[in-house]
């Protein structure tokens, strides 16, 4: 009986030692491991050889010797290391790969080939063997070289498509994009299917211009040569869409059109994408097409709204495109309404011929948008909103008319109207939770114009909450305008706040005057800094540059307090540079900047545009 005890104390002792030394084992692998992901080569190595030496057959210490030796470049010791494994693991490929790979990186080729011949031999058919190897080529910069290994597995094994990715990498890493557009080109044909993967890849190169020209000419050769291959024309469509040559894309889509039979359903494709892409005049261009041509089509009235879309987008973007051009309106005759006049006439088209169809609201909707938001007609506006913004809340579950109509209220001074508007369309289930936030901060807005900067802020307070965003951040902005500006009395602010609405109503000059006011009645108010800067752009929006130019003189005379001169020095150079043609007065109000405020967080672009009118100089 006792001599069962101590057997079993013996036992349970031998346990409790081998499980420690299993943790042990265990706390010196992750110790090594962290220094050698921390780049501290030196010290992985100690631990991972004292590993290696208590358990000389364990793969994973014996490769975290052979990485730590790799990454310290002592390439003899690794090869040392490698030699006596292989006359443990006599039948480890990998073994000879890896010895070979230390032989090319010591320049030794000869003996990189014999160690890699030796790994090959144990079985030719093994791609993984000839896919290792390349590595260990490409890892040493010889592309060329690691080619040739996957080309050999290729022919091994009779498989033409073999490594396609791998060669192609490897080419392009060299330079050679020919070879490697070749590549994906020869498999894409086999397996159409690889379209996105290959487009995937050649992202990666797409931003060398010569990669992407020798990408576009080998596409472009291998379509010629195989006119019927579909997915061959779309990635060279794709490939002219990354160089931004957006007509030759869409002339290649059309082919696919034809090929297909597709009765313009790739036009449709084409300026969908071309929409998403913002390249209106493109889009515009394919939609009108298809609308032409195919008259019949189901995509017509979709196709007929984007068409005048891109066109209203189009003018936004560059001024008014040649299709807008021509014709009559019923409106005022500005500037504004004469050059969107052709997209409304095309809205108005599309709301009439498919009256019974979602796009004629839309289109109703794009109306009352450019009436309110391109030339200021909010009697047009609503009278079009209003008819329509019914229809779009319970049909179509869209609250954008009822939210459109509250800001044509507020720029109406209709506060108290927009504030009940806003309240309205808060609680309605058509809005997403970003767009109830938009929304409360549109209130907020609202009663920060109507001077109750109390409800202002309690309004705005779950708005500062979501840190990082846009609101959040607009949110805290006004918290602070109002908290430093409201003493030590609240007239100076509401007088500022009504300069804002009148901004807001797109009378820039009666704002101009009211800070204009400001500057002169409270002029021992911190509030005062903010009058001359808003009235100075201001001035510059109504195209008085050398007003604008003597209001931010005054401003950095007078103003000699005020921390917010780096703006007035910055915006002066601007106004300098940009609109009175003065780049020596620029070039000295930009250093100016840089002088009395190194640590301004506008002191790198003033930095960046010296040096950019010194290079003009020049």
């Amino acid at each position: 009986m006792k001599y069962s005890v101590f057997i079993a104390f013996l036992i349970l002792t031998g346990l409790q030692s081998l499980t420690a030394q299993t943790a042990d084992e265990r706390s010196t692998l992750r110790l090594a491991q962290s220094y050698e992901q921390a780049g501290k080569y030196e010290d992985a190595l100690r631990f991972y050889r004292d590993l290696y030496r208590q358990s000389p057959l364990n793969s994973a210490y014996f490769e975290g010797v052979r990485r730590s030796l790799t990454a310290l470049k002592r390439y003899d010791d690794v090869i040392a290391l490698l030699t006596e494994r292989m006359k443990r693991q006599t039948g480890e490929v990998q073994l000879w790969v890896y010895r070979g790979g230390i032989h090319l990186q010591k320049d030794n080729t000869d003996s990189a080939r014999a160690d890699w011949e030796t790994a090959i031999g144990m079985n030719p058919r093994n791609g993984q063997v000839y896919s290792q190897i390349a590595d260990q080529c490409i890892n040493a910069r010889q592309y060329e070289r690691g080619i040739e290994y996957l080309r050999r597995g290729r022919e091994a094994l009779g498989s033409p498509q073999l490594f396609a990715f791998e060669i192609a990498r490897a080419s392009a890493m060299n330079m050679d994009f020919e070879t490697a557009m070749d590549e994906y080109l020869n498999y894409l044909r086999t397996v159409p299917q690889a379209l996105y993967q290959i487009q995937q890849q050649l992202t990666m190169y797409s931003e060398i211009p010569s990669a992407l020209d020798a990408a576009v000419d080998q596409a472009r050769e291998h379509v010629d040569e195989y006119p019927e291959s579909e997915v061959l024309r779309y990635l060279l469509a794709w490939l002219y869409m990354e160089r931004k040559d957006y007509a030759s894309a869409y002339r290649v889509y059309r082919g696919i059109d034809d090929l297909k039979d597709a009765g313009g359903m790739e036009i449709i494709k084409f300026a969908s994408r071309a929409y998403n892409d913002r390249e209106y005049r493109a889009a515009a261009k394919a939609y009108g097409d298809a609308v032409e041509e195919y008259p019949d089509a189901a995509f017509l009235p979709q196709a007929e709204f984007y068409r005048a879309r891109s066109l209203e987008e189009l003018y936004a973007r560059e001024g008014m495109p040649d299709e807008l051009s021509g014709g009559g309106t019923r409106f005022p005759s500005t500037e504004s309404v004469s050059s969107y006049q052709g997209a409304i006439q095309l809205y108005e088209e599309v709301a009439e011929k498919y009256s019974n169809q979602p796009v004629a609201s839309e289109s109703l909707y794009r109306i009352g948008y450019i009436k309110f938001h391109r030339f200021g007609d909010t009697d047009g506006a609503l009278d079009v909103l209003e008819r329509i913004s019914e229809n779009r809340r319970n049909v179509f579950g869209k609250a954008d008319a009822d939210i459109l109509i509250g800001d044509i209220l507020l720029a109406r001074g209709d506060i108290e109207g927009a504030i009940a508007q806003y309240d309205a369309v808060l609680p309605s289930k058509q809005i997403e939770e970003q767009q109830r936030r938009e929304l409360r901060y549109k209130i907020a807005e609202a009663f920060f114009f109507m001077g109750e900067f109390d409800t202002v802020v309690t309004q705005l307070e779950p708005l500062t909450e979501d840190v990082g965003t846009d609101i959040a951040n607009d949110a805290l902005d006004l918290t602070a305008l109002i908290a430093q500006y409201r003493r030590p009395g609240e007239i100076p602010l509401k007088r500022y706040a009504e300069a804002l609405l009148l901004e807001r109503q797109k009378k820039f000059s009666e704002a101009a005057a009211v800070a204009g006011e400001i500057i002169e009645t409270f002029a021992a108010n911190d509030i005062a800094d903010l009058a001359y800067l808003k009235r100075a752009s201001l001035q510059r929006r109504i195209g008085k540059p050398r007003e604008a130019a003597a209001t931010y003189a005054a401003f950095l005379d007078t103003r000699d307090e005020s921390f917010l001169r780096d703006r007035g020095l910055f915006h002066y150079a601007q106004l300098q540079e940009e609109e009175l043609g003065d780049p020596a007065a620029a070039t000295e109000l930009y250093q100016r900047l840089l002088t009395e405020y190194p640590h301004s967080p506008l002191a790198p672009e003033a930095r960046a545009r010296i040096v950019e009118l010194r290079k003009g100089n020049s």
